[in-house]
């Protein structure tokens, strides 16, 4: 028996037989197309002798939980513990630290497993990229992590949540000779003691799995940041030691499941190079940098009106340095005869002056 479906939306292929839990070998009845692969999760039904195959449809990013912290979970970790021993990258240059690759060796490990694929073989794995789907799709993945689990916003002290961010080094990006075509984000929660594979008894192993973007969208729309830069997340300042490029996670594109990720197709990857994202800085920074292109004569008021109806937010923005800073310029300014006590008491209707109370 034929079943029939159809193949990229349109393309009407033929399976000589259907076998379950298992790759299909589909050739293309459209002529010099040749054979092409479909795994099982790509086949959402078969109905009356044909075939629907699923597709990928865009939706904003939503993080798919993945908890590590039982039996199965401890063994992803085992194999990725021992990946590393074997494995660890020591001289590629702006190379992430042990950790960091065992982050990323675990997430590629996880994920193959919940796609039903082969386990990770070190003596023929590309330099590239870390998955190869059935469509031909080349995906690298990057985690990075920490003890906080992934939020799409992070609280801070000023009551004004920070959009979270990805990073990537910024060698690989531009490199143009690894044949990566997507990247797909994750953020590993960790215990404490984050050394793996950890123990069985540790509940805080969690694997967020927040979605893909292009090489080249990064390329266009990332933010490269040179070695020292600051950066904010939550409550808490990083400085970082390499270069890097930040992308924000509301600009990926969003996988309502695991398998979703065996859906995407060249014309979703094709279409994805030109799709405009929104802006990768947080409404904060957005914000800050405003105030500082105004002060610098960049931009005027009317800018600043457009930015805060466009990112929504009215709250008075803390600066990066501490209130008292600006407090003891204006007072200096002030002996000068250049600034008078109605500029000082404008200053504090936007900044919190904050005076000594004792220990």
């Amino acid at each position: 028996m034929k079943i029939f479906g159809y193949l990229n939306k349109s393309t009407l292929v033929s399976i000589s037989t259907l076998v379950e839990n298992a790759h299909l070998t589909v050739t293309i009845r459209k002529q010099g197309l040749g054979k092409f692969i479909i795994a099982p999760c790509q086949v959402s039904s078969l109905v009356g002798g044909k075939i629907k195959l699923n597709m990928y449809h865009f939706s904003p990013p939503t993080p798919i939980v993945v908890k590590l912290n039982e039996l199965w979970g401890f063994s992803m970790r085992q194999k990725a513990a021992d990946y590393m021993v074997a494995n660890r990258n020591i001289t590629g240059a702006e190379r992430g630290t042990a950790e960091q690759q065992g982050f990323g060796a675990l997430a590629e490990i996880v994920i193959r497993n919940k796609l039903g694929m082969p386990e990770v073989n070190p003596k023929d794995h590309p330099l590239a990229y870390d998955i190869l789907t059935p469509a031909k799709i080349k995906i690298d993945v990057k985690c990075r992590g920490g003890s906080l689990p992934f939020k799409e916003k992070y609280e801070s002290d000023d009551g004004i949540a920070r959009e979270a961010k990805h990073n990537f080094f910024a060698r690989q990006v531009h490199d143009e000779s690894p044949e990566t075509d997507i990247y797909l984000m994750a953020h590993l929660e960790t215990p404490d003691n984050d050394v793996l594979p950890g123990t069985t008894r540790q509940r805080k192993w969690i694997l967020y799995i927040c979605g893909w973007v292009s090489k080249e969208r990064v390329l266009r729309e990332g933010v490269y940041l040179p070695r020292g830069s600051l950066s904010e997340r939550g409550r808490n300042w990083m400085q970082y030691r390499g270069q890097e490029i930040e992308f924000y996670n509301r600009n990926l594109n969003g996988l309502k499941t695991i398998a979703d990720i065996l859906t995407i197709e060249r014309i979703d990857i094709e279409n994805d190079k030109v799709r405009k994202g929104n802006l990768n800085l947080t409404s904060v920074d957005t914000l800050r940098i405003t105030y500082d292109l105004i002060g610098r004569g960049v931009l005027t008021e009317k800018h600043l009106v457009f930015i805060k109806k466009l990112i929504g937010l009215n709250k008075i923005v803390k600066p990066i340095l501490h209130p008292n800073q600006y407090f003891h310029l204006l007072e200096y300014l002030k002996e000068k005869g250049l600034v008078t006590d109605a500029e000082i008491v404008k200053a504090h209707r936007v900044l919190q002056e904050e005076k000594y109370t004792g220990i």
